[in-house]
């Protein structure tokens, strides 16, 4: 079975990818789909851990259960973005008003903020959505093909083009979960070494050769589960990986808020100088991250909303 040092090692690859994507993207003007496979990484394996932890304790169906896993994702979500909003003003570029405040705090659907944020919103649909699911279907089958149908759902009358991209990464995790056995006796009879040769062959191929949604969909999720058949058959323990999974959430809060919202810092430099200070802010961002949760946790009350 996926570990969860597999897992972690799985996220912490995942925003690698999402950080490189998006300076290709950003900095150097590369048309790529890099990114796309660090996202399908993160939905396979939120399928994969929610169904994981509906089957190891059925208390997990309840609403209560998908609730108490909001707040761990709300709190520093409300918590960083309120830090992006304070940026934007110190840096006047934004005029802060109560109906800016309340788009960013919930969603930020217009991308006023951050531009990366949507898929917050659409973890928690899934995460709402699978306690549904659960909940009111006992039958295995049945629960896995009400995951596709709301994928399907997702693609065909959902007018977010994110949404219907990404639409099917989510169910592969709970397929995957599901039938475990079974994938991973497939697994079992390829090289591990070929999963990576051919994750890096489609990896290359979603930034020189595949430029269209259509193509970039199959082939950014393939290459997501070459990635996690890689893992589990060849990385047992990487500490840099792990550590980076760890807090993976909190660097994709961060990632995307110093290109897509503040572009404008980097429109005098060439393109090497933009990457080091890209790097530089989204380093002092991350270590003040650390340290003002440190000091929040020190409060039992906001240790307890935390961490309960």
């Amino acid at each position: 079975m996926l570990t969860k040092t597999h897992t972690n090692i799985g996220k912490g690859i995942a925003i690698l990818l999402v950080i490189f994507g998006h300076i290709l993207l950003e900095l150097f003007y590369i048309p790529t789909f890099i990114q796309s496979i660090g996202v399908f990484l993160f939905l396979i394996l939120s399928g994969y851990g929610i169904t994981a932890s509906v089957n190891s304790n059925p208390e997990n169906k309840k609403w209560f259960a998908r609730l108490k896993r909001m707040k761990k994702i709300m709190i520093p979500y409300w918590l960083v973005t309120i830090c992006k909003i304070i940026a934007l003003m110190l840096l006047g570029v934004l005029s802060v008003s109560v109906a800016v405040i309340v788009e960013a705090l919930f969603f930020d659907m217009n991308k006023t903020i951050d531009a990366t944020m949507w898929f917050i919103l659409y973890i928690i649909v899934w995460y709402i959505t699978g306690s549904i699911i659960f909940s009111i279907i006992k039958n295995k089958m049945q629960a896995i093909i009400s995951f596709f149908l709301v994928a399907s759902i997702f693609m065909v009358f959902v007018d977010l083009p994110n949404w219907a991209f990404y639409a099917f990464g989510l169910p592969i995790g709970v397929l995957w979960n599901s039938y475990e056995d079974a994938f991973l006796r497939i697994i079992q009879k390829i090289s591990g070494w070929l999963y990576l040769a051919l994750f890096l062959a489609l990896a290359t191929a979603s930034t020189s050769i595949v430029h269209s949604f259509k193509t970039a969909m199959p082939t950014t999720l393939l290459a997501a589960l070459l990635v996690l058949c890689f893992v589990y058959k060849v990385v047992a323990h990487n500490s840099i990986l792990e550590y980076l999974g760890k807090n993976s959430y909190e660097l994709y809060l961060i990632e995307g808020f110093w290109l897509y919202s503040t572009g404008f810092i980097y429109d005098r430099y060439s393109e090497f100088i933009n990457l080091f200070l890209y790097l530089g802010l989204l380093t002092g961002s991350y270590l003040l991250w650390v340290v003002a949760r440190k000091f929040l946790l020190q409060s039992k009350t906001i240790q307890d909303l935390w961490t309960t």
